[in-house]
């Protein structure tokens, strides 16, 4: 009763921040508020209590982003949300998530969409948490595999266009995880991720998901310059250890995908100049010749 009670006083204290920010900052004072209610979740220690703010939250950015002002704001001072505008200027892909105490994430998202006829908001609801990963085709945003995208690329095909999504999921104590998989929109502009558009020899696949050891790093990027989506390739530390993802990281080599004909070509032990040592984005962490963990 006491949290729940102190729950409704800090969401309080939200609605009189965005009373109080109308006045000084009329553009957009939705945003401050956003950002106080991250700021809440981070520094909740109960994981009920963070799911609670949790679903103020989302009800309170749905309604902003049902507003045609949203689709061009700026949400570089929300801390704790990643925001990701195509290159066509039609998508916008909001996540986040919550990081629980036994070292478990669940992913939260909404897809903006702007055509002809306005703005569509779809949100994304991760149906991986807690489950069998493997029981799921993952397609619909009811059915989402759950991810922090960092990267989004758009590519046109005939008459698609396909945004491919790179992300980030902690997974647990032992193991990171991370996902690239392609989204389009049919012709009723619903959105479908899971596009089987990767190639692997003669293979076709519509998500790739990479696991390795959570103390390790590895490079999951696209790189503009060379037009390719460049990988870390992943090994285990010893042969005893294959299919046992908490001891695999990166070997020294890269994997390359580069999109050809409607797909993503697989091109394996791509010549390392080609993945390191470019220029990025300053948003994005830059490539550079490094050493890998320890362990590997």
């Amino acid at each position: 009763m006491l949290a729940h009670k102190k729950i409704y006083l800090s969401v309080l204290f939200v609605l009189l921040t965005f009373i109080i920010n109308a006045k000084e900052n009329p553009d957009l004072p939705e945003i401050d508020s956003i950002n106080y209610y991250f700021t809440l979740i981070k520094e909740s220690t109960s994981d009920k209590e963070k799911q609670e703010i949790n679903t103020y939250l989302i009800s309170y950015l749905r309604e902003f982003l049902l507003t045609s002002q949203s689709f061009n704001a700026d949400y570089d001072d929300v801390k704790n949300l990643s925001v990701l505008k195509s290159d066509d200027g039609k998508l916008r892909v909001y996540t986040w998530n919550l990081n629980f105490q036994d070292g478990s994430f669940k992913y939260f998202g909404f897809l903006q969409y702007k055509d002809a006829k306005g703005i569509s908001l779809s949100f994304l609801d991760d149906k991986k948490y807690k489950t069998d990963i493997s029981v799921r085709l993952y397609q619909t945003c009811n059915e989402w595999y759950g991810a922090l995208y960092y990267e989004i690329i758009t590519k046109k095909w005939n008459s698609y266009t396909y945004y491919t999504l790179i992300g980030w999921d902690g997974a647990d104590f032992l193991i990171n995880r991370k996902i690239v998989e392609v989204l389009y929109f049919d012709r009723r502009n619903i959105p479908v991720f899971g596009k089987k558009l990767f190639k692997l020899n003669r293979t076709n696949t519509g998500r790739l998901v990479f696991e390795y050891a959570d103390r390790a790093t590895m490079i999951l990027r696209f790189n503009k310059q060379k037009d390719m989506i460049i990988m870390d390739h992943l090994a285990p530390s010893d042969s005893k250890y294959v299919n046992m993802f908490q001891f695999y990281g990166p070997d020294f080599s890269y994997d390359a995908f580069v999109f050809r004909g409607g797909k993503w070509i697989l091109q394996p032990d791509i010549n390392p100049d080609d993945a390191i040592n470019y220029k990025r984005n300053s948003r994005i962490n830059s490539i550079k010749r490094r050493g890998v963990s320890r362990n590997f």
